[in-house]
């Protein structure tokens, strides 16, 4: 992933991209709510309030290696001594959530009656982060005149952590005091603090608290206050300017001499893909560790991986600047993954992360990474208008910066822990432009007509005709991860394409594209072929029961396999003026018209007795595998049918009489001899000759 995040990285730096430049020391906490201490000048008196989760993840704290955090400080340990058979905790499992009053009451009494505690790890802990403030002192004592509420609040901790035991019971007192007068309304985060969660196989141990509390000052006229995230800039900037810089090695990605990353690479916050690793390696792999025969030099990145500290750096805000969420859609989306996780109700679908940028204006359009995902929920199909957004800004990319390059970047899980990249695809952006308007033709323009009825949103409301769209790339790997079966009815998760593969597909790849034609044909026929069949057939037999079979999610994802089929076919040089006057779809007409005639047949003379095939489906398999035969035991059980429809007379017949006419005219149209053998793209015709209206509605 390093050297497709350095190439990011110095285009972003070209541009003048906002580019944070954050110290690895320097990072953002969890979604835990918690607590902000405002300390005052005047003594160890101190404002306290809550910060629920989102407002938490927000600010920031600096930890080197497995050091204490500050200004954000997680209270290990409940800060009352409340053992784990006390009647107390009976107490409060008996009172509802509700029940805030008294809760409240309850906490009272326990402040009052049972003992402060503070275990001698935890005080020293305390007495690390006082001699942290006083270093920080040091460093930020001639501050920045907008930053001057960091020395404030370091002054006033240091003065408060004299005796970190009366602090924190100072602080257990505030608390419970405005619970009571309602200036804070968490009881819960108050009773995790002050009684603690105990571990039931270490009930000697002090219960868990795992509460944040920030530090901040009490003053609001402050420019930028301690938790701002303009703060965590400002402290990374001194740290930077502070550590050493003098070289100590080659830097593998510059190949000149730069000081190198002499701990864990970073590990960059990437959307919703989390955490990732820049570089890793596996202990459970002996030949990765061959060369470190110190234990202590697993840890050391120069060891495996020379590269400048301040690069490594540089490449991981980079990486997060392009996914903040401000630009989802944008630069970046999650993206089906074509496997699962999980199992049975909890199966869920995997995603990676997709990164679109271009050289020299990462921020291409707002539906840029859009274009090529939609989320699972989505009901329709918006293609169209994104890539209608995406083509005209590449146009005008075009126009101004003519070399310019479009990169899409796919990362995704390789373990639980390890990231890697999928893919890194470039491509110039003329070639985005032909390949999104292909697409689009490809379903505009080279299919039958196919519509299917959807049930109304509202009662009282027409049906709604729904017709294929073009499909966003990933959905077509979310379609092709499931098998339709039991004639279409059901749906099973399988593992899909990789959404490399479609791209293939769509950008004409060379040397890659015709494979990826052929295996994305090649699911489309096995995993949906009978969902396409099932589908039509039911709608064939006018039975309501079988149609509600197909619920609107089936229906769906056979339209887009009916647009797939026509991407398919022409990127195979199928042209649908060409290949609906061939065998294979014309076939498929032929049994279209077979269950026509056969359900009228069914309607008058079997007093509307619907069989649970007609003939036309009945034989769809076999024709797919051997058209000769299937049509030579077509022609064996039509010929009753037929002879009825020849007899009748009445405008109640009219249809019957029709369907006779039209398969007479596709015998005649069909060329001989007939395959014995077929191939996918045989099958694909044949699906959408079965599926087509009849042809005065295709012209």
């Amino acid at each position: 992933m390093l050297s497709e995040a350095y190439d990011l990285r110095r285009s972003l730096d070209e541009i003048g991209f906002d580019i944070p430049k954050n110290h690895p020391d320097v990072k953002t906490p969890g979604k835990n709510p918690g607590y902000r201490v405002r300390l005052r000048d005047n003594g160890p008196l101190q404002i306290v309030e809550e910060v629920d989760r989102e407002s938490m993840r927000r600010l920031w704290y600096h930890r080197k290696g497995k050091a204490n955090a500050f200004p954000v400080v997680k209270i290990q340990h409940a800060l009352l001594s409340v053992p784990v058979d006390d009647p107390l905790r009976e107490e409060f499992k008996a009172l509802k959530k509700t029940e805030q009053t008294q809760r409240r009451k309850l906490l009272r009494e326990t402040i009052d009656n049972r003992e402060f505690q503070l275990p001698a790890h935890d005080e020293q802990t305390w007495n690390r982060l006082r001699n942290k403030g006083l270093d920080w002192l040091d460093i930020f004592a001639e501050a920045d005149e907008q930053y001057l509420a960091l020395p404030c609040m370091l002054r006033r901790f240091v003065a408060s952590m004299a005796s970190p035991a009366d602090f924190l019971r100072h602080l257990c007192q505030l608390i419970v005091q405005r619970l009571e007068r309602g200036s804070v309304q968490n009881v819960a985060l108050a009773e995790k603090l002050l009684i603690g969660i105990p571990d039931k196989k270490r009930p000697d141990q002090p219960a868990k608290a795992e509460v944040p509390v920030v530090f901040d000052v009490d003053e609001p006229d402050y420019p930028v206050s301690v938790g701002d995230p303009k703060m965590s800039l400002y402290v990374s900037r001194c740290f930077r300017d502070t550590e050493k810089k003098d070289p100590d090695g080659i830097c593998a990605l510059q190949g000149v001499p730069q000081p190198l990353l002499k701990r864990r690479f970073p590990e960059p916050k990437l959307g919703a893909l989390g955490e990732s690793k820049l570089f890793s390696k596996n202990k459970d792999t002996p030949c990765e560790f061959r060369y470190l025969k110190k234990r202590s030099d697993w840890e050391d990145a120069s060891k495996s991986f020379p590269v400048d500290k301040w690069i490594a750096a540089d490449i991981a805000d980079g990486l997060s600047a392009l996914t903040m969420p401000d630009l989802r859609g944008k630069t970046w989306r999650m993206v089906a993954n074509g496997k699962w996780e999980g199992s049975g109700r909890n199966k869920r679908e995997k995603k990676d992360l997709l990164l679109v940028y271009c050289d020299g204006q990462p921020v291409i359009s707002a539906e840029a990474a859009d274009t090529f995902g939609s989320d699972e929920k989505e009901k329709r199909d918006q293609f169209e208008n994104d890539a209608k957004a995406l083509c005209r800004a590449l146009e005008g990319i075009i126009k101004l910066r003519p070399q310019s390059n479009l990169h899409l970047l796919l990362i995704g899980k390789a373990d639980k822990e390890k990231k890697q990249i999928f893919m890194h695809m470039t491509i110039e952006p003329q070639e985005m432009l032909d390949a999104a308007e292909r697409w689009q033709q490809g379903v505009r323009e080279n299919l039958p007509k196919v519509r299917l009825p959807f049930p109304p949103e509202k009662k009282g409301q027409k049906t709604i005709e729904g017709q294929p769209l073009p499909p966003y790339p990933d959905r077509v790997v979310r379609l092709l991860s499931s098998k339709w079966v039991r004639g279409g009815t059901d749906e099973l998760k399988l593992d899909g394409p990789a959404l490399r593969q479609v791209l293939d597909m769509m950008l004409r790849s060379p040397g890659k594209c015709e494979e990826a034609v052929k295996n994305l044909l090649r699911l489309t026929i096995q995993r949906i072929g009978p969902l396409l069949v099932g589908v039509v057939a039911a709608f064939h037999s006018g039975d309501k029961e079988r149609i509600e079979k197909f619920k609107p999610v089936a229906r769906e994802a056979a339209l887009r396999a009916v647009a797939l089929l026509g991407i398919l076919l022409d990127a195979l040089g199928r042209e649908k003026g060409v290949y609906m006057d061939d065998t294979a779809f014309q076939l498929g007409r032929l049994l279209s018209m077979a269950d026509t005639l056969h359900r009228e047949y069914c309607v008058h003379v079997r007093k509307g007795s619907i069989p649970p095939q007609l003939i036309g489906n009945a034989l769809m398999p076999a024709t797919a595998d051997n058209p000769e035969d299937a049509i030579d035991r077509l022609r064996e059980r039509m010929n009753i049918y037929q002879a009825w429809a020849t007899k009748v007379s009445g405008e109640e017949y009219r249809l019957a009489k029709w369907a006779v006419g039209q398969m007479g005219e596709i015998c005649h149209a069909i060329k001989r001899p007939l395959p014995t053998k077929t191939d996918q793209a045989f099958r694909a015709e044949l699906f959408l000759g079965y599926m087509a209206r009849p042809p005065k509605e295709n012209k």
